[in-house]
């Protein structure tokens, strides 16, 4: 398939699949209904995620990339858990758990394993060696749970994702990496898909249908993957004639094109322990919680996430084709995460905030 159609398949796929799941939402138990810190009006299919699962799954399937049989039983092993977690909460443990598993399938299945960090602080690649493994669990329950973390408000998390998506679909073409590139359309059609039913538009004042939990774990483990097979994974290698792997793409440019999520998760749990609460426990301290704070309607609030994130993608992509010294970039990245940490600590310090389960 073209490109082209490998999106416009995704999307009808997805669309299809978030239809007929809206409707079968309330007898599964798949609504997340109103009340303490969640905002919506009504009870809301939780459905998005599924839908992307199916289709990813059914593109998997024709298109056979080497990784399918990895990728196919993490995600299944995702949605396990995702989805007996949006109907009945699921304690953390679980699922991280779970998570670690199924990065462990990236890892010993799919040959997706980070070696190394680049060369962060002038002295060359920094390889990882015995902390390979545990440090790729590490990184991409991270990115889980900071995708997880970004999903409290109506279009939120999937444009960032589509963002994300997009700049990792770019990388995949200039590396003639064609697998990873053509599952990445798979998900960029999803995305849009579900955006469809998640944004705010003028006849509708809230979303249709929410990722649900199952689809933010779903989504935050699909960037982790790509962002580490992208640039210092080993697996499914796509080569040159003379079988020289085609990964240039340094990890703190993979870490740029997600830093916005990534520095609400780690500034959020830092502030959570200074407080004495749990790393895990929910409150009011989100980015777009200070946003919607500062008078920003959600529509608006979506149109500063969408610039800063195709800005912050843009940051790791210029960096990437421009050559600039990564430790200049790891420089800007450390900066950044300051600035953000000072400038939320100082906004939400002493504020009244609610706090309840997990986020």
């Amino acid at each position: 398939m073209t490109s082209l159609a490998t999106i416009l398949y995704a999307i009808a796929v997805t669309v299809l699949a978030i239809v007929i799941l809206i409707k079968l939402a309330p007898s599964l138990h798949l609504l997340d209904y109103p009340g303490g810190r969640k905002d919506h009006a009504a009870a809301t299919p939780v459905v998005g995620g599924i839908a992307i699962a199916l289709s990813l799954i059914l593109s998997l399937q024709l298109l056979a990339p080497a990784y399918a049989r990895a990728m196919a039983i993490a995600v299944a092993l995702l949605m396990a858990i995702g989805v007996a977690d949006d109907i009945r909460e699921v304690p953390p443990f679980p699922k991280f758990m779970v998570q670690a598993i199924a990065c462990l399938v990236m890892i010993y299945v799919g040959h997706v394993e980070l070696k190394n960090v680049g060369n962060l602080i002038w002295t060359g690649d920094i390889g990882l060696w015995v902390l390979s493994v545990p440090m790729t669990v590490f990184a991409a329950i991270g990115v889980i749970n900071a995708i997880n973390m970004a999903d409290g408000m109506d279009g939120q998390s999937g444009i960032i994702i589509l963002v994300a998506l997009t700049a990792y679909a770019l990388v995949a073409s200039e590396s003639s990496l064609w697998d990873q590139y053509k599952t990445l359309l798979v998900l960029i059609g999803g995305t849009f898909a579900f955006l469809i039913f998640n944004l705010r538009i003028p006849r509708r004042k809230h979303a249709d249908v929410f990722f649900g939990d199952a689809g933010s774990m779903l989504m935050g483990f699909l960037l982790a993957w790509f962002a580490i097979d992208l640039s210092s994974g080993m697996g499914s290698l796509q080569s040159t004639a003379a079988g020289t792997p085609l990964r240039t793409f340094p990890p703190i440019c993979a870490l740029w094109v997600v830093v916005i999520p990534l520095c609400d998760c780690v500034s959020l749990m830092l502030r959570r322990r200074k407080s004495g609460s749990s790393p895990f426990a929910a409150d009011r301290q989100h980015l777009h919680h200070f946003l919607l704070a500062r008078g920003l309607r959600v529509g608006q609030a979506n149109l500063l996430m969408l610039v800063g994130s195709i800005l912050c993608a843009s940051v790791g992509i210029g960096g990437w084709k421009l050559g600039i010294a990564q430790p200049i970039l790891f420089a800007g990245f450390v900066a950044l995460f300051v600035g953000y940490h000072k400038a939320m600590s100082g906004y939400f310090k002493g504020r009244d905030v609610m706090t309840e389960g997990m986020g």
